[in-house]
């Protein structure tokens, strides 16, 4: 697994940090060298309480934040070792605490404010969660998580889900244990979870499994793990391959049907770098009609084990993520009982239904519960050794719809009129003075495959001659006007500007136009570019995609698919004042494989912009790069927005400027099966605080999306189907949802480093895309090949490895070798079809092709 992999992931696992507890039953967690649990003689307990708030509505998310200094008392670095819930289930439904880098000055001056699970403050990890009268959590002596003093993490914030109203004002809190002593370890979570599963109706046994090779730097001694499925899963187990012994450990084996706790490892197990992690989730859909996905809701799924870990305190990490199956050649060497699950537990069994007040606090009080322990003794003495070490909230309670429901959200609009229209291949729209929704199509065209000779559109004959614009009523959705008919060859972009002017962009013409308001009589005001003559001069463009106009009359052109770069020109048009951008080098290309992310102006096809005027900034859908870039609008210089969809595809994006500006972004198919669908991301707080399609089941090919100029819908245009959707966005969507592909990252100075060097000419291009493109497609056709021909013997020869022991280390690592072929998967063609954009011609141009 790549770096880029471990740190792109990076902040899904922090979101899911969980801290650790004691034994619930007195038992401690290790033998052999690892910490020894003992009391913290140097710890003091503080409080942090929510300020009084009286909860008057079901599902109510209330935060309150302090400065880790006002807490602890001291402005040194402290070390939180124990933390205990100062609420009970009857009050709160659930409680998150935060380590934050910082507040805005609205939550600073607020004290509490309505908030989501996630995006409640600056750079935000959790660093505890406690639900159902949970037992107090505790970790081993000298491991702690550092927070305050020389850290980035300034602030904590306390998160109350409140399910019920309150008859009286409620002050719940958290009690931490926390220490000036530095601590030996860091304690760390090791997140391991699917995304792609699919688990047909009726099936008894279906399988996920998630494997990666563990690129960190220093080793990891897990000590404790926790299991993580909805209704379906059976047992979830993980595993160790030593790439240096070359033996398999089990690590866990859990029954995600049990409470949600941390339970221990019946003896460390240490993680070195280069070793294999893997863990299997097992499913069993019998009497479930219908097919299930992996999802936040609970009639979707989950795969996720969570391995908890120490390692050193200042070089070490406290966060590290796996996601897919990267090494198929291990689970191929799984023993047979990998799915078998667990011998029945009343005792747990019962208790993940119901949770008893009074035995929990006994243990949070005592740390042991004699009872608890002689009955599982008594009743069960052919238990396995597994009792939890510490609780922690169950992800079910993070449905995306009781987040909306509570804070507003994106709401898909059933049986909108506009919806029941059938277009051409829908590739843009906008939104005029009037609401009207205006929707780009090219009728009866289609870019497929064959219709683009390199950049040149073979057929100039004719245009298209239907109209290609349609204006429908934000309301109904009734069409009220078309134009376009006869004019052009293959539509890409559409904006209406704050004048109502029309502006297009035509890929196959490579130009960019502009219309009066509804087309005037059908001549363009102004035309930029050369008909049918792609260039890369300052009068030419080669196959552009979007428009952007500043209320002052400037305006940007994204020179997408060839030239990869966005221009600015002054208010009458002529020659670009500012330009900014070149394409991703081979180098780049394969510099971003190995964990170097590209350049800021280092684009592959900037596909859509979106002008931020109040804040000074134009940003870009950065298709193939997977991310949105924003440049200050003025002078097209850097600026600290950048996000970054992990192994994703960003087509389009919109502005509202409505609760403090929101980003609206949809990413299309991708390889590797991440969910297609809407993002509404805060500029502010850099969060996705919601996710949108038609009844969350996912889009298609969407295209473009376009918000309306008071920000309270949102419109998404499908290749395929080729339909138009309405959302309604509610006010107030200030809450945070989790997505593990989503990362926000301070972007590089444009200006400075690879930046300011000279960008190669067109031909210069071509002959490094010639010059490395086609060893490696032919690289990619025999690695392909040798694949399918060596599929059985690979399964034979790793279990081989496996069972022998060293004298095979040559064929391990001719297979950990073959793992390799992850920094190709952007190869991928399942988007290769008639429905879909054939804008990945020039995608295959830029050695990133579909083979």
């Amino acid at each position: 697994m790549s770096k880029a992999m471990s740190f792109g992931a990076l902040r899904l696992a922090v979101i899911a940090l969980l801290a650790v507890a004691t034994p619930v039953f007195g038992r401690r967690f290790h033998t052999r060298g690892e910490p020894v649990v003992r009391p913290h003689h140097s710890s003091r307990p503080v409080e942090f309480h929510m300020p009084p708030y009286q909860p008057k509505e079901n599902d109510a998310y209330v935060c309150t934040g302090i400065k880790v200094s006002d807490l602890a008392g001291t402005d040194a670095t402290v070390w939180v070792t124990q933390y205990r819930a100062l609420s009970d289930a009857d009050t709160a439904h659930h409680m998150l605490l935060f380590q934050c880098d910082d507040l805005t000055p609205q939550q600073r001056a607020a004290g509490k404010w309505e908030c989501g699970h996630h995006g409640v403050c600056q750079n935000s990890q959790v660093m505890y969660a406690w639900a159902k009268n949970a037992p107090a959590t505790k970790l081993p002596d000298d491991v702690g998580f550092k927070i305050g003093g020389t850290t980035e993490h300034k602030y904590l914030v306390l998160q109350i889900h409140y399910a019920h109203p309150l008859p009286a004002p409620d002050t719940s809190g958290v009690e931490l244990m926390v220490s000036e002593k530095p601590q030996k370890y860091q304690a760390g979570i090791y997140l391991l979870l699917d995304g792609s599963i699919v688990i047909p109706p009726n099936t008894p046994v279906t399988h996920a499994d998630v494997n990666c090779q563990f690129n960190g730097e220093n080793t990891l001694t897990a000590f404790a793990y926790r299991v993580h499925a909805h209704k379906l899963g059976k047992v979830i187990t993980g595993y160790r391959y030593n790439t240096q012994n070359q033996t398999l450990v089990e690590m866990a084996r859990g029954n995600p049907q049990w409470p949600q706790a941390f339970y221990p490892m019946k003896h460390p197990i240490d993680i070195h770098p280069g070793d294999l992690v893997h863990a299997r989730c097992t499913f069993d859909s019998t009497g479930r009609n219908r097919t299930t996905r992996i999802g936040a809701t609970s009639a979707d799924e989950m795969c996720n084990l969570y391995v908890m870990y120490y390692t050193d305190a200042e070089k070490g990490r406290s966060a590290f993520a796996c996601m897919g199956e990267n090494v198929p050649e291990l689970t191929d060497a799984l023993p047979a009982n990998s799915d078998q699950p667990l011998p029945p537990n009343p005792l747990l069994e019962e208790h993940a239904k119901h949770t008893h007040k009074e035995d929990m606090y006994n243990v949070a009080a005592t740390g042991l519960s004699a009872g608890a322990a002689d009955m599982q003794s008594e009743q069960q003495p052919e238990q396995p050794e597994l009792q939890p070490i510490g609780t922690v909230l169950n992800p079910d309670d993070y449905e995306p719809g009781r987040i909306a429901k509570a804070l507003g959200g994106v709401q898909f609009v059933h049986n909108w009129g506009g919806s029941a229209h059938t277009f051409g291949q829908a590739v843009a729209v906008s939104v005029d003075l009037s609401g009207n929704v205006v929707v780009f199509h090219r009728a009866s065209r289609a870019w497929s495959g064959g219709s683009f000779n390199g950049n040149r559109l073979r057929d100039t004959s004719s245009p298209i001659p239907e109209n290609t614009i349609v204006y429908l009523r934000n309301d109904t959705g009734e069409i009220v006007f078309q134009m376009g008919a006869r004019f052009f060859y293959m539509p890409h972009g559409l904006t209406i500007d704050h004048e109502d002017n029309v502006w297009c962009t035509d890929v196959g013409m490579h130009q960019v136009f502009k219309f009066s308001p509804r087309g005037g009589d059908g001549t363009p005001q102004l035309t930029l570019g050369t008909k049918f003559e792609p260039g890369s001069d300052d009068y030419h463009f080669c196959k552009p995609t979007s428009v952007a106009v500043m209320r002052d009359g400037s305006f940007f052109v994204a020179d997408g698919y060839c030239n990869t770069r966005i221009l600015k020109f002054g208010p009458g048009g002529g020659r670009p004042v500012r330009t900014v951008g070149r394409a991703s080098s081979t180098f780049a290309i394969f510099g971003s494989l190995l964990g170097r992310p590209p350049a800021l102006d280092e684009f592959n096809i900037p596909h859509s912009l979106a002008l931020l005027e109040d804040r000074n900034m134009i940003c870009t859908a950065d298709r193939e790069n997977g991310r949105v870039v924003c440049f200050r609008a003025s002078d097209l210089s850097a600026t600290d927005v950048t996000i970054n969809w992990q192994r994703s595809r960003i087509y389009g994006l919109a502005y509202s400027p409505r609760d403090g500006g929101a980003l609206f972004v949809v990413n299309g198919p991708n390889y590797a099966g991440n969910k297609v669908q809407g993002y509404v991301v805060s500029v502010t707080s850099k969060s996705v605080t919601s996710t949108f399609s038609p009844d969350g089941n996912g889009l298609s090919n969407p295209h473009d999306v376009a918000v309306s100029r008071d920000g309270t819908a949102v419109y998404v245009v499908e290749l395929n189907p080729r339909k138009v959707w309405r959302f309604n966005v509610a006010a107030g969507v200030a809450g945070g949802v989790q997505d593990p592909t989503v990362e926000f990252v301070k972007s590089p100075d444009a200006a400075g480093g690879d930046s300011a060097a000279p960008s190669l000419s067109g031909h210069a291009k071509l002959a490094m895309a010639a010059l490395f493109g086609v060893p490696v497609v032919l690289f990619v056709v025999i690695m392909a090949v040798l694949r399918l021909r060596k599929r059985n013997q690979r399964r034979r020869f790793f279990l081989h490895n496996l069972n022998d022991g060293p004298g095979h280390r040559k064929t391990l690592d001719s297979l950990l070798g073959t793992k390799s072929r992850q920094g190709f998967e952007p190869l991928a063609t399942q988007d290769l079809d008639d429905d879909s954009d054939s804008d990945v011609e020039e995608f295959i141009a830029k050695i990133k092709s579909r083979t």
